[in-house]
């Protein structure tokens, strides 16, 4: 039960640690969602808690397209985090309802997300579960703003503490290689998950689907993709690829940054220019159709919605199998550069 001035409504999800349940302000009559934590259940992570608040805090108010606190308090028993309701599906719910979605669609939409994560990171943030599942509409309206939300695993850091963090964590169809082999990681990471989105946006698969979860982890460590098969890539501009290429750069100081990457030619093209002049098509191309037939052939891409913070399967495997495997290839990785 939610207590003060709010009103408790229908339940909007459940995790380990909280429910996320709807809150009518009594006063106001503004709905938000309210997630209740437990404190029982978050003895001896409490710190996780306020670094959540803390992020919160910093950013509140300052994006329209970033998840808003809008009310914090706590009881005896449970710890309450009012934020903005966003009603409107997330990200490919809302792609994949459309009727049509054009390249000029998706570069709006990748914009529009880094423009969010530029000034989080200018506010010493860095996300670390940037996915479409975190990536919500605030009203079903055609012309909703897009949220980015679920800041429970992002850290505030100085410029100065680049690289320092350590710890596996994030989602691990969207992570980059840098956090699963433990060298430190920062804002970079973001930049790479946004990468993963945009492949996706353009093609509706990812870019390191294969055909075993073995296979994709492989792949993701050894930054092995392509622009294929050809019949999903040959309307997709050369700016677009390019933008893909350098957010999924292995090594991460070759990423730009939040503010570089806005400035891409991908972002400032006409809206004549988007398609590639050598595609055999040309023109203006509907990329939905594309988009819903790898959804519907690809099942791997279902893998990508686990975090590693939850306890779900991932694919066939556990999150704690997928990191052995990952482990597996590493150190297979490291014999072998010692080899030669």
């Amino acid at each position: 039960m939610i207590p003060h001035q709010y009103g408790t409504g229908r339940l909007l999800g459940r995790g380990t640690y909280a429910i996320v349940r709807e809150a009518t302000h009594l006063e106001t009559g503004e709905v938000y969602a309210c997630k209740i934590i437990n404190k029982q259940l978050v003895q001896g992570k409490e710190d996780l808690v306020r670094n959540e608040i803390a992020v919160l805090k910093r950013i509140s108010g300052g994006n329209p397209n970033i998840v808003t606190l809008q009310d914090y308090f706590e009881t005896a028993h449970n710890l309450y985090l009012c934020f903005d309701l966003c009603s409107g599906g997330d990200l490919f719910d809302r792609i994949t309802s459309r009727g049509s979605y054009y390249e000029k669609d998706a570069a709006a939409l990748v914009r529009t997300i880094l423009s969010a994560v530029y000034d989080i990171h200018s506010a010493g943030i860095v996300h670390r579960d940037i996915k479409p599942e975190n990536l919500l509409f605030r009203t079903k309206a055609d012309d909703a703003d897009i949220m980015i939300a679920d800041f429970g695993l992002s850290r505030i850091m100085d410029e100065s503490e680049a690289s320092l963090l350590t710890e596996i964590c994030g989602t691990p169809g969207y992570m980059a290689p840098e956090i699963f082999r433990r060298q430190g990681h920062g804002k970079p990471v973001d930049i790479y998950a946004i990468g993963v989105v945009t492949y996706f946006l353009l093609v509706g698969y990812q870019p390191f689907s294969r055909a075993t979860s073995a296979e994709e982890n492989k792949a993701r460590i050894a930054g092995d993709y392509r622009f294929e098969p050809e019949e999903y890539w040959v309307n997709i501009s050369g700016k677009a690829r390019s933008f893909v290429q350098s957010c999924l750069a292995m090594d991460p100081q070759q990423r730009p940054t939040a503010r570089e990457a806005l400035e891409w030619p991908w972002f400032l093209s006409a809206a004549t220019d988007f398609v590639t002049e050598e595609a055999k098509q040309g023109g203006h191309q509907d990329l939905l159709p594309n988009i819903k037939k790898a959804l519907s052939e690809r099942v791997s891409w279902k893998a990508a919605k686990f975090s590693v913070s939850e306890v779900k399967g991932y694919q066939d495997e556990s999150v704690e199998e997928v990191l052995k495997d990952i482990s597996i290839h590493l150190q297979h990785g490291h014999q072998e550069e010692k080899k030669t």
